[in-house]
């Protein structure tokens, strides 16, 4: 039997780029738009990156595709067609999973802009954790709802982390020290607007929580070194970063969330001392009012998910297949 083979020569930078993606990157990466200089051609490498959303429950998944640019590159010298720069596999992969951040940090974001949200009626209280790390404030928001102005000196008593904290509200334009001479600290007009529309002392300190965590949840991270909120908040971005990718709400089996904030969260190790039980988040989660019980599963809350389901239209994705 004759075979004929045919060899496909290696003389443009486009096929020299494939065959090094092909031997070194795998079918998922792509050749880009070639850009020239005098001496060189550099090509750029794209890729795709599948994602499968699952609901448990019912037994339905799709399978998503994103499109990711300028993960690598690989330079061509002119003279000879040969690769004389690439990137390398472990850069490939970085760049992949770099790409991946950036979509969760964009959820992350929105999602912390909702718990600000009053009208959503999150409950932050009921996070001991995480109101362990925010207890200045939400003491402080009680004692001015119920009239029990402290002073400035006994709030300077309390220690740098409570006037730190008490910052935070003043900043944010919810309260304010008052022109005598004890100096105390009273209501702004938009705490008092706040409570008026809440018309409950402990709604509206989880509110004020909710307010404080939106606007300042990364520098209470980085320079307050309080990462009680961090468990909590990963959790929450994983189940709605997916949902966002399904589409719509889903449920969850508990065992696969926890993996897949892992999976979701790869390469940003936990903060030392916040380890929490995860049955324990999930729980103080579902009475916050974030997220919530599907007989044995975990699924979202509509008024959440509805705010940030228009992030759906700036990724870079296609579905595939819907089962």
């Amino acid at each position: 039997m004759r075979v004929t083979l045919r060899v496909q020569k290696l003389d443009t930078p486009d096929r020299v780029a494939y065959h090094r993606i092909l031997t070194s990157y795998g079918a998922g990466c792509f050749p880009q738009e070639t850009e020239e200089t005098e001496t060189h051609w550099k090509v750029l490498i794209g890729a795709y990156f599948p994602s499968k959303v699952i609901d448990d429950r019912i037994n339905r998944e799709r399978l998503l595709m994103f499109h990711f640019d300028n993960i690598g590159e690989i330079l061509i010298k002119k003279s000879t067609m040969e690769i004389e720069k690439s990137s390398s596999p472990q850069a490939i992969e970085k760049s992949i999973f770099d790409k991946r951040a950036e979509i969760r940090t964009a959820v992350e974001k929105d999602l912390i802009k909702v718990f600000g949200d009053p009208q959503v009626r999150i409950r932050f209280g009921v996070l001991k954790f995480g109101q362990a790390g925010l207890q200045p404030i939400y003491r402080i928001v009680n004692r001015l709802l119920m009239e029990d102005y402290p002073t400035y000196m006994e709030l300077e008593d309390s220690g740098r982390h409570y006037l730190d904290q008490v910052d935070l509200i003043i900043n944010l334009g919810y309260a304010k020290y008052s022109e005598d001479p004890i100096r105390k600290l009273v209501p702004d007009n938009k705490l008092t607007e706040l409570f008026r529309r809440i018309n409950d002392v402990e709604e509206t300190s989880h509110a004020m929580l909710g307010i404080v965590l939106s606007n300042y949840y990364y520098d209470l991270r980085r320079s307050m070194r309080i990462a009680q909120f961090i468990p909590y908040v990963r959790a929450s971005t994983t189940y709605y970063g997916e949902a966002i990718e399904f589409g719509e709400l889903f449920s969850i089996s508990k065992r696969r969330l926890r993996d897949d904030i892992k999976n979701y969260y790869r390469e940003a190790p936990m903060p030392p001392r916040v380890r929490f039980g995860f049955p324990t988040v999930l729980r103080e989660l579902s009475d916050a009012n974030i997220l919530r019980y599907d007989q044995n599963y975990i699924t979202g809350r509509d008024e959440i998910f509805q705010r940030l389901i228009d992030i759906r239209d700036e990724l870079p994705m296609t579905e595939e297949h819907d089962a």
